[in-house]
């Protein structure tokens, strides 16, 4: 088995506007014991599209058979083109499942040990729509919601295409100048919203999110 840290620092750059949220989600996996058990919402789509989709399927595929020890990577997508496409890149460590995410998490227990709990819940199937953020923050609080019987404290939980939003105004230079942080914007805004309600830790904040003690 190929070294998974040599060839993760290898694409790390090549991930761009995730590469920081991507090495700590990494980092903090590396803190749990095994197995690892992900789920992910929205499979990978595009062959070697580091910076522009990111290529998380893959690198938890390469991760999990770096733990090994019965982690296992389950991902859904409503798109069957893209679960086929993924499906021709990823191993068998990787279970992959063409339906629409909330049904599939709905069913969860059927594939998971009632005793075993998420290492790490990947959101991230719904395209956002940065006009109109909220259909797609709304899906990804219905997965959340769906997947509380699985998460626990240490369950780290991510959101992608989450960057923190910005209040400010251009001078007549037009530098923006920023008036304040106004939270988390993009596919995040609900699950923030929710977050905060039950004082989830926010482990990080780039373009994606992350949160632990989420329950």
């Amino acid at each position: 088995l190929m070294n998974f840290k040599v060839w993760f620092n290898e694409v790390i750059s090549k991930l761009d506007k995730r590469a920081v949220s991507f090495r700590k989600i990494i980092q903090y996996l590396d803190t749990l014991p095994d197995p690892i058990i992900i789920l992910e919402t929205g499979c990978l789509r595009k062959i070697d599209s580091f910076s522009g989709d990111g290529q998380s399927t893959l690198i938890f595929d390469k991760y999990t058979q770096y733990r090994g020890n019965k982690s296992k990577v389950y991902s859904v997508d409503i798109s069957e083109q893209n679960v086929n496409l993924c499906k021709s890149i990823v191993s068998e460590k990787v279970y992959l499942k063409n339906e629409d995410s909330i049904n599939f998490i709905s069913n969860f227990h059927n594939l998971l040990d009632s005793k075993q709990k998420l290492s790490l819940l990947y959101l991230d199937s719904f395209d956002v729509n940065w006009d109109y953020p909220l259909e797609s923050s709304a899906h990804h609080l219905k997965e959340l919601t769906a997947s509380i019987p699985h998460i626990d404290k240490n369950t780290l939980v991510v959101i992608d295409d989450a960057p923190i939003n910005l209040l400010g105004y251009r001078d007549e230079n037009n530098n923006f100048k920023l008036i304040k942080e106004t939270g988390i914007g993009g596919k995040g805004i609900l699950v923030h919203e929710y977050a905060k309600s039950v004082n989830a830790e926010i482990f990080f904040s780039h373009y994606q999110v992350g949160y632990k003690n989420i329950i």
